[in-house]
């Protein structure tokens, strides 16, 4: 059940009751519960003049000139002030500040309007400001001004100004607000707009200029992705089209940019624009701004695109709000795209979304969409929101009654493309007549495969009833074998016909196409200069000559090392794919020479193994195994030289000219200075260098009978050992500590 507003608003002035913060709160929840009672009216008038009442008025408000002689126009006495209460005006130089509050009025007891008593006035939420001319208002003056809001529960104060000053037009947003941890957080989003725009060259100027600045507050990655669909985010960072009032412009940034102790945001803001006729507009705009999030190093780009002919609006005017995130730590980027109040030739609206995901870590993609995918296609692992279809369609309705309405898409991703579109149209003149024609197409490269949807249609509709229509649906897949589907329908007012048909061309299974041998791919690699190198070449006993740049062979010391890897095909797992081609039978490939130390690199195991639907959204779409090894000559079979040194060393030091002997002299220890100096350059360590969390990658094995089963670092390859094998891929850990499940 909801509280009482008489409850809340006690709770609030019980906090300026001092010692009688109990009665406070028990009178108003008496009132609460018995509003018509004049006995416990009367005990709530006699309890709040224990309220201090100015204090309440003033709490977290600034200390301006003037404020304590119009708080102190209201009292618990003057029923008619109480009511009204706090209203007026304080002027500042050219500045006047305006307050106002509203009364909590209990309902009258009867039908008589009089009857209603006053329970207590409301806090000021908000101090408007108001300029005078020349700066603003009045004759010859700007609009000018701001407001200071105060924030729900009494968290803090959020401020917005207006400020003209000749060719500049400054406006801010700051917010000054408690944490829930009680840290103080500031949040301040500027710009200075420019009247005329300062020219650069070739038709660009500069039109806005700005910055962000948050103390403990953080980026709100989500909630500007969800503002950019609606236009939002560009509305209140740049003022493109600024929110209706104060208080929901300081709601959208304290959504953007929520308090978060510890970590601090940092930017700039820019407007330029092409072709640029001032408060007219320019041909085109551009908008953008870049926050920075320390010390987790994410940064937001959010930007706000704009073409349109300054004079004619209405015939073109195309908008593209934009959102970019890095997440270093994530190691991701991602760009989200959509467009907002768009509209073309005064008659269709435009309208779409677009999103990229680029992940560089372990769990690697790529993946570009303008207005979705392929239907039932899923991205995953990228995150990306539903998308609208790029669409044109009718932003008003025609006199003639025709309709016509276009969509469609375009993706890609680490392995297939895809796009489609439908065009619809409409003709209503009394009977309304429809078609349309829809075409979705997805081709995955490995293992190659393509699919194709068509279909189109006509049907004529009078008085809500369909007269007559014909409906055709098709597909093409392929290529093992390609299947071409087709189903027709005939629609009369008295009876439907079907007629549906299936071909194939060709046999075979998928990947046809004969590949190379997995060892003579590997060959091919051994003998590919670019993947040698040298790993290690410090050797101070030797010196290389100078060699010709362009001779494929490597020079290093014979204590060196070479680093070989390749990047065509894992080793020591079990394939069925090379080149994207099937191999006979699943095989595999070891590195037989000695080496130090593996090389490992990341791979794809989609691109190498025969993964179903279920495997391939539920394997790691990169995964890393061993490319290589760092190769090294054998250790030299070397006896050491051992020899004693007999010498003795004296230390004689020379002070102002007088040399001293070893025996009568205050000697440097000449070790020790130097062990000093050395720790002195030394980078801070911490006291105890031993880590407190390690971290290593997870271990799998198989389960098949009662073989001893290996050990893996991977997941794709325990799950490609269990399939030759006929096990099953399970983790180490959980290998180790079965579940017995007969006692379930």
């Amino acid at each position: 059940m909801a509280a009482s507003p008489i409850s809340e608003l006690g709770q609030q002035l019980a906090d300026f009751a001092g010692a009688k913060k109990a009665d406070v709160i028990a009178a108003a929840d008496a009132l609460a519960a018995a509003p018509n009672d004049d006995a416990a009216w009367t005990d709530w008038e006699n309890v709040r003049t224990s309220i201090d009442l100015r204090a309440y008025l003033t709490a977290g408000l600034p200390d301006l000139p003037g404020l304590l002689a119009l708080v102190g126009r209201v009292s618990w006495t003057d029923q008619f002030e109480l009511a009204e209460g706090l209203h007026g005006s304080i002027p500042i130089g050219p500045v006047t500040l305006t307050l106002a509050s509203g009364s909590l009025i209990a309902p009258p007891s009867g039908v008589d309007p009089g009857d209603a008593r006053v329970v207590a006035p409301y806090e000021p939420d908000r101090v408007a400001a108001s300029l005078a001319s020349p700066f603003g208002g009045g004759d010859g003056g700007v609009p000018g001004g701001g407001s200071l809001i105060r924030l729900p529960q009494n968290a803090g104060f959020g401020g917005t100004l207006n400020l003209p000053l000749g060719p500049a037009q400054v406006d801010a947003s700051a917010i000054l607000e408690h944490a829930a941890d009680g840290a103080v957080t500031f949040l301040a989003v500027m710009g200075v707009e420019f009247t005329p725009p300062i020219q650069l060259s070739f038709g660009f100027s500069l039109d806005r200029v700005g910055g962000i600045v948050g103390v403990n507050r953080t980026i709100d990655t989500q909630a500007l992705a969800d503002a950019v669909r609606t236009g939002k985010a560009g509305d209140a960072l740049f003022a493109v089209r600024p929110p209706s009032s104060p208080d929901a412009l300081i709601d959208e940034l304290r959504r953007y940019f929520p308090a978060q102790p510890g970590h601090d945001v940092i930017g700039p803001t820019v407007r330029l624009s092409w072709l640029s006729f001032g408060e007219a507009g320019s041909f085109v705009s551009l908008d953008l701004g870049v926050a920075v999030e320390l010390p987790t190093a994410v940064v937001a780009i959010v930007g706000v695109g704009q073409a349109q002919i300054p004079s004619l609006p209405e015939i073109l005017h195309l908008r593209a709000d934009l959102l970019g995130v890095v997440d270093t730590g994530a190691q991701t980027i991602s760009i989200d795209v959509s467009l907002v109040d768009s509209h073309a030739l005064g008659a269709f609206a435009l309208s779409g979304d677009g999103a990229a995901r680029l992940n560089w870590g372990s769990q690697g993609y790529l993946v570009v969409s303008a207005g979705g995918f392929y239907p039932g296609f899923d991205p995953s692992p990228a995150r990306i929101p539903p998308l609208r279809r790029l669409a044109l369609g009718p932003d008003t309705s025609f006199p003639s009654g025709l309709s016509i309405r276009a969509d469609g898409y375009f993706a890609f991703t680490t392995n297939t493309i895809q796009l489609g579109g439908r065009l619809d149209v409409t003709v209503g003149a009394g009977i309304d007549a429809h078609g349309f024609i829809q075409v979705d197409a997805l081709v995955q490269f490995r293992p190659f495969f393509f699919t194709a949807d068509i279909s189109a249609g006509f049907d004529v509709e009078a008085f809500g009833h369909t007269f007559g229509g014909v409906t055709l649906q098709g597909s093409i897949s392929g290529p093992h074998p390609i299947t071409i589907a087709g189903h027709l329908t005939i629609e009369t007012f008295i009876h439907d016909i079907s007629w549906s048909q299936t071909f194939t061309i060709g046999t075979g299974p998928p990947d046809t196409a004969a590949g190379i041998a997995l060892l003579d791919a590997l060959e091919q690699e051994i003998a590919r200069p670019g993947n040698l190198r040298v790993e290690e070449d410090r050797d101070l006993n030797v010196i290389l000559s100078p060699r010709m740049v362009d001779s494929p062979r490597v020079a290093l010391p014979p204590t060196g090392t070479l680093r070989w890897s390749e990047r065509r095909a894992p080793l020591n797992l079990h394939l069925d794919r090379v080149d994207g081609q099937p191999l006979p039978a699943p095989a595999g490939a070891t590195l037989a020479t000695a080496i130090t130390a593996p090389v490992r690199e990341r791979f794809a195991p989609g691109s190498y193994c025969n993964l179903t639907q279920a495997e391939a959204l539920n394997r790691p779409t990169f995964d890393v195994h061993d490319a290589g090894g760092v190769l090294a000559a054998p250790a030299p079979a070397v006896k050491p030289l051992q020899k004693d040194d007999n010498r003795q060393v004296q230390l004689i030091t020379i002070l102002g000219g007088v040399q001293n002997g070893p025996r009568g002299a205050n000697h440097i220890d000449l070790a020790r200075t130097a062990g000093l100096v050395s720790a002195a350059r030394r980078t801070p360590a911490l006291s105890s260098p031993v880590p407190q969390i390690t971290t290593s990658r997870e271990q799998w094995t198989t389960v098949a009978g009662e073989r001893p089963a290996p050990v893996l670092d991977s997941a794709t390859a325990a799950h490609q050992t269990a399939r030759v094998t006929g096990g099953v891929a399970v983790a180490a850990l959980d290998a180790g500590n079965p579940v017995d499940l007969s006692r379930l």
